[in-house]
């Protein structure tokens, strides 16, 4: 059979696909606007949790040669194979280079083969391309494959919400017990904590930073990568406000830390992998040497994974919530080796109802109830690993101003962590405790 009959009939099968694939992206991935919000300015803040659509945990990134096969030989089969996954954004890819005379050459020879691209990462040696014509796609793969050191989906990163009981990880303690505060009393933090955090920048890649009393000379710069013009959500600030909120309602850990808010997902709380790896890029560039995320991914991503230990390789700390699903696998970066990954607890020190479990969990924290200032000026109660994500990045702070090296702080937090006698699936080394 000759090379155009292969390339046609591989074209065929593969649009097919795209299209049911599509459909099906749409169709679970669809973002939703918080409907149970309830914010006030006053000091009592009500229930809040902010719901949007979470993903399931499933395939692999891309396959592997011993998973897929002699199919796999083929670098265009395996990624078409890969962009199957239902995380993937549709109609785009990520390819990375061997070196900077290969991207280069791609970025002069992308639109000649009819491919998009939207950005480039000249560290990560990536770039992110938008195709219409899967074919283009598969044939630049193909025919470089010498030059490309991995072809893979663009996925979506959001925010997670909280699911509906009943639980997906039926070993789950499903603690629900509301702290009604920064729940700082449990991990060891002392009513004064001034000073705490002074000289060290804390980067937080999110839905962006507003204007808020409790956060009043604290934030030192904004970089948005989504720029889009859309309102901020305002998960980024409460973020930001547990980590170093100045004000007695919203109290942060360390209130002497400088937040560089760097806007990684849109109003509605969506990102991808390609824009959370620059922002980790930006922020190691920019001189943080903590990094909070307190969104991720479903699946794992070359790419990511080398942002990761790139910022590692820099002397910076990576924190990351495990995730909302219920599952027994954590999300991503959580799951990526070296990361400080981070599972929530409720007022009672239990795993939290929605707290994903998992392999190479590193310890829980608050996450139930937690309050922390919001956009507007406002002040909310939420749950989530991505509250117990962003007080962990406050004491690693607090431990990077006392003279710990950032590249230690993953030992320092472990070690101090208070056992509970739970699987270390479902708390990892116990509940975050300040040295």
């Amino acid at each position: 059979m000759s090379r155009r009959l292969l390339i046609t009939f591989a074209t065929l099968a593969f649009t097919a696909m795209t299209a049911a694939v599509v459909w099906l992206v749409v169709a679970m991935n669809a973002p939703e606007l918080p409907t149970d919000l309830q914010v006030e300015k006053a000091s009592t803040a009500r229930k809040t949790n902010v719901s949007l659509s979470t993903g399931t945990l499933q395939l692999p990134a891309t396959m592997t040669k011993s998973e897929a096969g002699d199919a796999a030989a083929d670098p265009a089969t395996e990624l078409a194979a890969a962009l199957q996954s239902p995380h993937a954004v549709p109609g785009e890819a990520l390819l990375s280079f061997k070196d900077k005379a290969a991207l280069d050459a791609f970025r002069a020879r992308a639109a000649a083969g009819g491919l998009e691209i939207i950005s480039v990462d000249p560290v990560l040696l990536t770039a992110r391309v938008r195709y219409k014509d899967p074919a283009a796609l598969m044939a630049e793969v193909r025919d470089h494959a010498d030059e490309i050191t991995h072809a893979g989906p663009n996925l979506v990163a959001r925010i997670p919400g909280l699911p509906a009981q009943p639980q997906k990880d039926t070993a789950n303690a499903g603690g629900a017990a509301q702290f009604r505060s920064q729940g700082l009393d449990l991990i060891g933090a002392p009513a004064n904590r001034a000073g705490w955090g002074k000289g060290v920048t804390v980067a937080v890649l999110d839905s962006g930073v507003t204007d808020h009393p409790a956060l009043a000379g604290v934030v030192s710069g904004h970089v948005d990568l989504v720029g889009d013009g859309s309102a901020m959500h305002g998960h980024g600030t409460a973020m930001a406000s547990l980590v170093a909120g100045q004000d007695a309602t919203a109290a942060g850990v360390a209130p002497d830390t400088k937040i560089l808010d760097i806007r990684v997902a849109d109003s509605q709380g969506q990102s991808n992998t390609a824009i959370l790896s620059e922002g980790i890029i930006r922020a190691v560039q920019a001189g943080a040497k903590v990094i909070n995320i307190s969104l991720g991914s479903a699946q794992s991503s070359p790419v990511l994974e080398e942002a990761v230990r790139y910022a590692q390789a820099s002397g910076a700390v990576i924190i990351a919530a495990a995730g909302n699903e219920q599952h027994s696998q954590l999300s991503y970066p959580a799951g990526i080796p070296g990361v400080v990954s981070v599972g929530a607890i409720d007022a009672t020190g239990t795993q939290a109802w929605f707290s994903n479990s998992g392999t190479g969990l590193s310890v829980v924290a608050p996450g139930v109830g937690i309050v922390s200032a919001y956009s507007d000026g406002k002040i909310v109660i939420g749950s989530g690993t991505s509250q117990a994500a962003a007080i962990t990045s406050g004491v690693a702070a607090y431990l990077v101003a006392r003279g710990y090296p950032a590249s230690n702080i993953p030992t320092v937090i472990t070690r101090n962590a208070r056992p509970t006698g739970a699987p270390v699936t479902a708390v990892g080394s116990g509940i975050l405790r300040i040295p």
